[in-house]
C-alpha cells in the first residue's frame, strides 16, 4: 500500500470492478478512467467473472497503477464477484465501478473531499445515462436522506448507480452484495446500508457515465426480466414497503415486451397483488387503464398520419 503510504491523511480507496464478456477496448477505457483520478490513493481490484481465462485481461495489469486481477473458475455472477473483490481489499474505503462505465477525473475527490465521516458514511453521486438516443441526468432532484430510500429508488424513478458508491471497507465486508440476484443488485445493497445504520452522503453532481448498451445478457432487456423483480421483492418483503413494490412493478415491469409473455406475466402480477391487495388491485386497474389509453392514442395516431 505504498500509495498510502505516501498520501498520510487520505483515505485509502479500493477500486472494485467486476468483469464478464465486456471486450477488452471497453474494459481498458474504464480502468484508465479510475488512473486518471486525481485522488492519489488507490488501488484496484479486477475481478474476472467470465469463468475463462482471459490473456488480455490479464495484460491489463500493465496499464500502471496498483492493478490487481482475481480470476474466476467459473461465472458466479455479479454479486460474488463484488463480493470477491471486497474480501480482497486492503482500502479503509471501497469504491465500485462496472467494467462498461466511465468515471470522471475528480470523482473520488470530489465525493470525499468533504466534511464527513468517512469510517462510518456511505457515498454516492449522480450520473449520466448514456445510451443510443443520448444522454440524460439519472436523478433529476437528490434522494430525500430522511426518508427510506426505497421511496426514492422505486417510486421516484431515482439510481444509486453501483459506478457512484464508496462504501466503508469494514462495512461492505459485513454486509456485502447478496449473492444469486439477477437484477437491482445495487438497489438491495444500498438499502441494506441504510438499514444497518449507515448514513448516506450525496453529492447531486454527475461524476460517472452509466453506460445502457445493448447487452443481450442484461436482464432488464429480456422478456420476462420482471422475473427477478419479482424474486427480489420476496427477499426483501419486511424490509421494503408492499406499495412500493407494486408501485414499481405495475409502472415499469408491465411493458410492450413484457406483454408478449402473457401466463407468466399474469402469475407474476397476482403475486404483486397479493403483497397488499387493496393497494395491489388498485395500481393493477391503473396499469391497465395507462395501457388502454397508449393504446387509443396510437390508433389516434395511426388514423390521423402523426
Amino acid at each position: 500500500m505504498s500509495a498510502l503510504a505516501n498520501n498520510p491523511g487520505r483515505p485509502f480507496v479500493t477500486v472494485v470492478m467486476t468483469v464478464y464478456r465486456e471486450p477488452v477496448q471497453i474494459i481498458r477505457a474504464s480502468l484508465q478512467s479510475v488512473l486518471d483520478q486525481t485522488w492519489p490513493a488507490f488501488e484496484i481490484i479486477l475481478v474476472n467473472d467470465s469463468g475463462a481465462g482471459r490473456p488480455e485481461i490479464s495484460a491489463l495489469a500493465q496499464l500502471g497503477g496498483n492493478i490487481s486481477i482475481i480470476d474466476h473458475s467459473r461465472n458466479s455472477g455479479g454479486s460474488v464477484a463484488r463480493n470477491t473483490g471486497i474480501d480482497a481489499a486492503q482500502g479503509t474505503l471501497i469504491a465500485f465501478i462496472d467494467a462498461d462505465d466511465l468515471w470522471y477525473p475528480t470523482k473520488l475527490e470530489t465525493q470525499l473531499d468533504v466534511d464527513a465521516d468517512h469510517h462510518g458514511s456511505f457515498f454516492a453521486s449522480n450520473c449520466m445515462l448514456v445510451r443510443k438516443g443520448g444522454r440524460r441526468l439519472c436523478n433529476a432532484r437528490p434522494p430525500d436522506l430522511d426518508r427510506s430510500l426505497s421511496t426514492f429508488l422505486l417510486r421516484e424513478g431515482g439510481a444509486l448507480q453501483t459506478s457512484t458508491l464508496i462504501v466503508p471497507a469494514a462495512r461492505a465486508k459485513e454486509i456485502g452484495f447478496r449473492a444469486g440476484l439477477k437484477r437491482h443488485q445495487d438497489w438491495d445493497f444500498v438499502l441494506r446500508l441504510q438499514q444497518a445504520g449507515v448514513p448516506l452522503v450525496y453529492q447531486h453532481q454527475a461524476l460517472s457515465d452509466y453506460i445502457l448498451g445493448d447487452n443481450p445478457d442484461r436482464v432488464s432487456l429480456q422478456k420476462k426480466g420482471y422475473l427477478a423483480t419479482v424474486e427480489w421483492f420476496k427477499l426483501t418483503k419486511g424490509q421494503v414497503s408492499a406499495a412500493d413494490q407494486q408501485y414499481y412493478f405495475f409502472r415499469h415491469c408491465m411493458t410492450l415486451k413484457s406483454l408478449r409473455t402473457p401466463v407468466s406475466l399474469t402469475i407474476a402480477a397476482l403475486h404483486v397483488i397479493a403483497l397488499s391487495p387493496v393497494n395491489g388491485v388498485k395500481e393493477a386497474m391503473g396499469a391497465v387503464w395507462r395501457g388502454l389509453v397508449r393504446s387509443r392514442r396510437r390508433e389516434l395516431a395511426d388514423q390521423t398520419g402523426l
